[in-house]
């Protein structure tokens, strides 16, 4: 009964992984053949959705139907909370709040039942268990979070370097004499990254109607780094007050220089407490092995030399 729960289990989570995250080559290939069927003369459109794979059709309106349905139960709060988290992390495949509660049912309901086939399999003790049995509840509820979490810390971190080197390229295009809409298209024209991403929605935004200072505070509110927030609200001010927007960027690209060398000197004087650890527990093991263990093979035939 066991081995057909893991299986069960086992198939389950493979048809998930298979239906949320296709193939590069069958997305393409999806995309060309829908692209010359409807472009072919004399032909009737086909229907896209029999050209996707079996899983993908069957898992992922499943997916969705009850991602709909824990989008109903789940706080608020929590939803709220979850969507910026979404944002800030750049909707990493192309996820949706109701996407995202999807997976973190499916996290819960692939990774508690195998962790509970495997520890009756191991038929280990029963407090044992109880603790294993914990742990996986816990990973099985924590995973979509803490993955999410991390690329959210992954991509402010790239954008937090990022900023002084775009702040430089603003400048030199404004000084060039291109307006401030026109260097931002300058960085998203030459420059790659999740800064050059969200300076794209925000010319998108812009064009739509928005108007700058909006648009770039949605931003900053968006990716939640505070040296970002802080060049928006300086820019924001010098476009109010009617302060010439060169200078500002000038004075902008010096602060973001400044906190990037505060940000690596920092880093650097927590070096030490990091190498601690591996110093102690690896490194420093194997220097005593081989430094004392030569004179420890001497140490029996010592003792019976002084017992004599």
């Amino acid at each position: 009964m066991e081995l057909l729960i893991l299986a069960l289990t086992f198939l389950a989570a493979s048809l998930v992984v298979s239906a949320m995250f296709p193939s590069a080559a069958v997305v393409v290939r999806t995309r060309i053949d829908d692209y010359l069927e409807d472009e072919a003369p004399g032909r009737a459109p086909s229907t896209p959705w029999l050209s996707l794979p079996v899983a993908q059709r069957l898992v992922v309106p499943a997916l969705r139907a009850v991602g709909r349905l824990a989008l109903r139960v789940t706080p608020q709060g929590v939803v709220a909370n979850t969507r910026r988290k979404l944002e800030a992390a750049g909707s990493p495949k192309h996820l949706g709040i109701a996407e995202f509660l999807a997976l973190r049912v499916a996290s819960a309901a692939v990774i508690i039942p195998l962790g509970w086939v495997l520890l009756r399999l191991l038929q280990l003790h029963h407090a044992i268990q109880i603790i294993g049995m914990l742990c996986a509840i816990v990973i099985g509820l924590w995973l979509p979070d803490g993955l999410l979490d991390r690329a959210v810390q992954r991509r402010q971190s790239k954008i937090r370097r990022a900023l002084p080197d775009v702040v430089d390229l603003l400048v030199i295009s404004v000084e060039a004499g291109i307006g401030f809409d026109g260097a931002m298209q300058k960085v998203v024209d030459k420059w790659e990254g999740p800064l050059s991403d969200e300076l794209s929605r925000v010319l998108e935004e812009i064009r739509l109607g928005r108007s700058r200072g909006e648009a770039l505070k949605e931003m900053a509110r968006r990716t939640g780094v505070s040296d970002l927030e802080s060049f928006v609200a300086a820019v924001y001010q010098a476009e109010v007050l009617g302060v010439p927007i060169a200078k500002v960027l000038h004075v902008q690209a010096q602060v973001a220089r400044e906190r990037r060398s505060q940000r690596a000197r920092e880093a650097g004087a927590k070096l030490p407490v990091k190498l601690l650890f591996p110093l102690v527990f690896f490194i420093f093991p194997a220097v005593f092995a081989v430094i004392l263990g030569p004179a420890a093979m001497r140490f029996p035939l010592l003792f019976r030399m002084l017992g004599k």
